[in-house]
């Protein structure tokens, strides 16, 4: 592991009062009254938007916002992939604007695709949007921090009538017609500390500026754990649609397979079942990711964790697959996220010792899913900017499937 992600593994164990002792201790008041600065900073930024100080922009197209208010793994980006999808097989334009996350390209705006073709590698774009441009054939993934920029250009060269802004809560500066806010079910707000403290990006109360709650992954909680949450998100912000949504498993491939998609058969889910497995992933909430396995069938016989984002090199792949021979599992199992940071030489490798899948997810609306589409078509319906208004039948019908 990398110093910067033992760094903050550290940290987050000190956070979670996981380190025990006098220096721990002392660190965690520090990071206490960090806490209070990075507070008052967020209130001070928002602040100056709310008084119009600090002007928003404004972009010719429909604005959907996807985001969470906490650091780690919700689920933003398999929703957003969906999100985009069920939009554009309704008839419509739409482009996924992506911060690039850890991303080596350094331009103001960077076209990961175009909707046609593929333009960056996972390494020049970031995991995340590279993943996006992947499985979205027919929509345009654009990167780059200011999303005003990239927004401006989505419309102006693709035309969109819509852009998505995958992990957009937090960017005040561009306006959106729908801020939707994912909450992970089974890891909701940390210890309800803001950062550096905690995981928060900003005070719960903050939730009041979100039309539409999302909870991601119901299907892994207890129902009485996932009826508080609504509570107390209903008691935050009671004007706000809830949604409920679950991770399904699509399908499982072969490493190879998946790099060069339709050409092979997938492996059908079953093949699993009673299988003993090695997973491995460098994921917000790698939990989630191994409870689906296990709902599959398969037995989780060994576990590796990387950090978030984490960028494997042929030696991380070298200690996976002693580790898979070392507990004489049948598969070695990991998420497309993942995959796209697989080193190429170990791709090309076909002589693996033990068969590498890659797991495929979607993303499935259910409880409240009706509510969330009468707010996308009531905004679609409402003509701004010189867009014209649409007739949104086809999005229900999408939506519905």
């Amino acid at each position: 592991m990398i110093k910067r992600e033992a760094i903050s593994t550290y940290l987050y164990e000190v956070a979670y009062g996981k380190q025990k002792g006098v220096g721990p201790t002392i660190l965690r008041i520090m990071l206490y009254g960090l806490s209070f600065i990075y507070l008052a900073l967020v209130s001070l930024s928002l602040a100056l938007y709310r008084y119009k100080i600090i002007r928003k922009e404004y972009l010719a197209c429909k604005v959907i916002s996807l985001g969470n208010i906490t650091v780690g793994g919700t689920g933003k980006t398999p929703t957003a992939q969906a999100l985009a999808a069920l939009i554009r097989d309704a008839g419509y334009k739409v482009a996924i604007l992506n911060r690039g996350y850890r991303a080596q390209s350094k331009d103001g705006i960077g076209i990961v695709s175009d909707g046609a073709k593929i333009h960056m590698t996972a390494e020049e774009a970031g995991d995340e949007a590279y993943l996006l441009a992947k499985n979205l054939p027919g929509v345009p993934v654009l990167i780059g921090k200011q999303r005003a920029i990239t927004g401006r250009y989505a419309v102006e060269e693709f035309g969109v009538d819509f852009v998505i802004l995958d992990d957009g809560y937090q960017h005040w500066r561009l306006h959106r017609d729908i801020d939707i806010v994912l909450v992970d079910a089974t890891n909701t707000f940390g210890n309800n500390y803001v950062l550096p403290r905690g995981t928060l990006r900003e005070p719960l109360k903050n939730l009041r500026r979100a039309h539409a709650f999302l909870l991601t992954k119901v299907d892994q909680t207890d129902c009485a754990a996932k009826e508080k949450l609504k509570q107390y998100l209903h008691e935050i912000n009671p004007r706000a649609v809830i949604t409920e949504s679950i991770h399904n498993p699509k399908y499982l491939y072969r490493l190879d397979q998946w790099f060069n998609r339709g050409d092979s058969r997938p492996f059908s889910v079953p093949e699993i079942a009673e299988k003993k497995l090695l997973n491995f992933s460098g994921i917000g909430n790698p939990k989630s990711f191994e409870n689906t396995l296990v709902n599959m069938g398969g037995v989780c016989t060994a576990t590796v964790r990387y950090q978030d984002h984490h960028k494997y090199t042929l030696d991380d792949m070298h200690h996976i697959m002693q580790q898979a021979l070392k507990h004489n599992v049948d598969y070695i199992v990991t998420t497309e996220k993942d995959a796209v940071k697989i080193p190429p030489g170990f791709v090309r490798d076909v002589d693996w010792p033990v068969p590498m899948l890659i797991l495929g997810i979607e993303v499935k609306m259910t409880v409240g899913s009706t509510e969330l589409i009468e707010m996308i078509q009531n905004m679609v319906n409402k003509p701004k900017y010189g867009v014209v208004q649409y007739n949104c039948d086809t999005i229900d019908k999408s939506i519905n499937q």
